[in-house]
């Protein structure tokens, strides 16, 4: 059975960004995989704490709610990230996740769960989507050997109620959902 694990950066439960991971997650679901959904904005998420631990140790020393995330990466296929878009960038909770991959990368700088298949979800309420932002994230996956498979918008929303949360986007999301598994 294929396993992905899904890291929600929205801090509002029921926004766009949720709808969009709901698609994708019964998309992949639908193939049979299993999903693990982490939310970012949970109680008890730390940031990085710059210990180094993670430089002479597979994980992190810090003792949160993310902490099993890394060996749920480890045995993943793949991975399915959101994040709004506020102030022409992540949210405060994915800046502070991908702190806390560090982790992720060995202390040669290689990575260390490399082969990764990841889902990019964005929304924003701007009409004009800030590609700059999908890129570097992209970016950042590519030094922990993750391929970004699809990248997928949602631009103009403000709620999940929102004429921009369109039934074809949200059949792409479904179907992205899905091939992470094939």
């Amino acid at each position: 059975m294929k396993k992905i694990v899904v890291f929600a950066g929205s801090p509002r439960e029921n926004g766009t960004t949720a709808r969009l991971i709901d698609e994708a997650v019964k998309g992949a679901r639908s193939a049979g995989a299993e999903v693990k959904i982490y939310d970012l904005n949970a109680d008890g998420v730390k940031g990085c704490q710059g210990c180094f631990y993670c430089r002479s140790h597979e994980g992190c020393a810090t003792k949160d709610y993310l902490q099993p995330m890394y060996e749920d990466i480890k045995q993943s296929d793949a991975v399915i990230f959101s994040s709004p878009i506020y102030f022409y960038d992540v949210t405060g909770q994915v800046k502070m996740w991908i702190d806390r991959l560090f982790p992720v990368i060995g202390a040669d700088f290689k990575p260390r769960y490399p082969g990764k298949k990841v889902l990019a979800l964005y929304s924003q309420g701007s009409p004009d989507l800030y590609q700059g932002v999908a890129k570097k994230v992209q970016d950042i996956f590519a030094g922990f050997g993750w391929t970004v498979t699809e990248s997928l918008f949602c631009s103009g929303t403000t709620n999940a109620g929102d004429a921009a949360l369109t039934d074809d986007l949200l059949k792409r999301t479904f179907a992205a959902g899905k091939a992470l598994v094939a």
